[in-house]
């Protein structure tokens, strides 16, 4: 379904390329909804706080953990990237410019661990979480497809389930930038591909590491030109991870 270009617009559909990150980062998993994970990750992050994705969904409480997020980005002190979860919610409900999917709310609720989203936020239906989303809704479908950075020398990308090994780096960077405003607005592979998880771009540089959550792992997975650090998928028990760059020292929420 295309984006509706003659619905009002938001600055998320008029998205600001966001600066490449020097310096030292924490990547940070997919939180899914536990606030106590975040916390114990955040108290040892070193530099900026980078979320990967997936703040919603499945975990006891996902308000608390949007509201923790929001407040840090919107203060410049983290940053974070749309995950497949926030997309769903997004095209669940519809927000002006990115119209709503039709029968995605119920394949959410029941499948997606987006009844977590409703308990939360208060909220019964469709009407009543928008009501109750307010403003998080609009954070949401602003959140970058894409953040870049690197310090010494090397290079990240982060983006939420990986880059096509048969395209072009620079061409799959410069349409998720967009969002979106880009070409690949029905279920971006970029947020969901478990495929991509096992594959890097053919003309990545060596100077440059991919990272990503979306596909949860026992460990956090760093290498040079690879960083996983999805290790919750949202479920009881679990550990969050981050991951320290330019270190690739893991930090957990025990």
């Amino acid at each position: 379904m295309p984006v509706d270009r003659t619905a009002p617009t938001r600055a998320f559909l008029n998205p600001v390329p966001s600066p490449p990150l020097a310096g030292e980062v924490t990547f940070i998993g997919d939180v899914h909804g536990w606030p106590d994970r975040l916390a114990r990750v955040l108290a040892q992050t070193k530099g900026m706080p980078v979320l990967v994705g997936d703040l919603i969904d499945r975990g006891p409480d996902v308000r608390s953990v949007v509201r923790r997020v929001r407040e840090l980005c919107e203060a410049g002190r983290a940053r974070c990237l749309l995950g497949n979860h926030e997309y769903a919610l997004v095209r669940a409900l519809g927000v002006p410019g990115v119209p709503r999917l039709s029968g995605l709310f119920e394949a959410w609720v029941d499948g997606w661990g987006g009844a977590a989203v409703l308990r939360s936020y208060g909220a019964g239906d469709a009407a009543d979480l928008r009501r109750s989303l307010g403003e998080d809704l609009d954070w949401m479908a602003s959140l970058p497809w894409v953040l870049e950075g690197g310090t010494d020398g090397r290079r990240w990308i982060a983006v939420h389930a990986g880059l096509a090994r048969d395209r072009a780096t620079a061409e799959q960077l410069s349409e998720l930038r967009l969002g979106w405003a880009g070409p690949a607005v029905d279920r971006p592979h970029a947020l969901f591909s478990k495929e991509r998880t096992v594959i890097l771009p053919d003309d990545l540089p060596a100077d440059t590491c991919v990272v990503s959550g979306h596909t949860p792992r026992l460990e956090a997975l760093v290498e040079p030109r690879r960083i996983l650090c999805d290790t919750t998928g949202g479920l009881v028990g679990r550990v969050l991870s981050g991951v320290q760059w330019p270190s690739g020292r893991v930090v957990l929420s025990l």
